[in-house]
């Protein structure tokens, strides 16, 4: 049986530039289960990306699919109350009588309490000295004194947008021999690369075409995205429009940016080493943050990858 890191690298990355797997035994029975990360180079006016390099690495220690929507408290008052409610009916049938009937159930809910308490609060806010400052807030609270009742505020829930998606993920590697620690090495050499700018520079030549000094234009290339898949041993992992995909019961990670990267060298309490000195456990710690909001249409992509019933 051929190993599926293989299989998938054949297909990814054919010019097998950057092309990285820790441990050497991936992929192979005794290391079934990988998380395979594509490197990608942003390209000028938004066309196909260039891939730079692929890594493959062991199963993170914890794989968190967390999502996130930002709702802000909306203060909407009596008014406001009856205004969203108004145009809500009116929205669901279009009609002259329903917009008539709309309007008039609307003024109706306001009993002459609620708008003798508005219009008592409202006056005393345009008192000198009341109108603005704190003395807006003390008007309410006149009128609350005196009538012992206060306005309901009829505070709602009101959707405001939708956060990035980020992952952070924790590798554990012990590299077993001097092949698999210099392979180690260069992925952490080249996880940095990836998630750096780069300066422009120009080159200068005298007269004769001798190069004489490079000259910084003040620009940075953008740092590389990343992609980030799962896969595990039987899954139904594949290949789909020839893009990639990973097992339906774990989180893709899509034209992601690589925000923080850090390498801790320590084993049980301190840094141990093999005796060609290199560590002997190297943690790496990462956190992805994707470039693109995530929304229902990506939600039905996935849906139609692995042949799930709509929701």
């Amino acid at each position: 049986m051929s190993n599926p890191v293989d299989k998938i690298r054949s297909f990814k990355n054919n010019s097998q530039v950057n092309d990285f797997t820790f441990p050497s035994t991936l992929g192979s029975a005794e290391e079934e289960h990988f998380t395979y990360i594509l490197v990608k180079e942003i390209v000028k006016g938004g066309g196909e990306p260039n891939l730079k390099g692929t890594i493959a690495l062991p199963m993170p220690l914890d794989i968190v699919d967390d999502y996130k929507v930002e709702y802000a408290d909306a203060n909407l008052g009596p008014l406001g109350a009856t205004a969203v409610g108004v145009g809500s009916s009116i929205a669901t049938e279009v009609s002259m009588d329903n917009i008539k009937k709309s309007l008039m159930s609307g003024l109706g809910s306001f009993n002459s309490g609620l708008l003798g308490q508005v219009i008592a609060k409202k006056s005393i806010e345009f008192i000198p000295g009341i109108s603005t400052g704190d003395g807006r807030s003390a008007a309410g609270q006149i009128v609350t004194s005196a009538t012992n009742k206060a306005i309901n505020p009829y505070i709602t829930g009101v959707f405001k947008s939708i956060g990035f998606k980020t992952f952070n993920f924790t590798f554990r590697c012990h590299p077993r021999n001097d092949t698999d620690s210099q392979v180690l090495t260069n992925i952490i050499k080249f996880f940095r690369n990836s998630m750096l700018p780069e300066d422009e520079v120009i080159s200068q030549f005298d007269e004769d075409g001798e190069f004489l000094y490079e000259q910084k234009t003040g620009l940075q290339t953008l740092p590389h995205r990343f992609d980030v898949d799962f896969f595990a041993s039987g899954s139904d992992a594949g290949i789909d429009n020839k893009e990639l995909f990973g097992s339906r019961y774990l989180p893709s990670v899509n034209d992601a940016a690589m925000t923080s990267f850090s390498v801790d060298y320590e084993t049980e309490g301190g840094p141990a080493f093999h005796k060609n000195s290199a560590p002997i456990t190297t943690v790496l710690n990462m956190t992805f943050t994707e470039s693109k909001i995530y929304t229902r249409d990506n939600v039905r992509n996935e849906d139609r990858l692995y042949e799930i019933g709509a929701l």
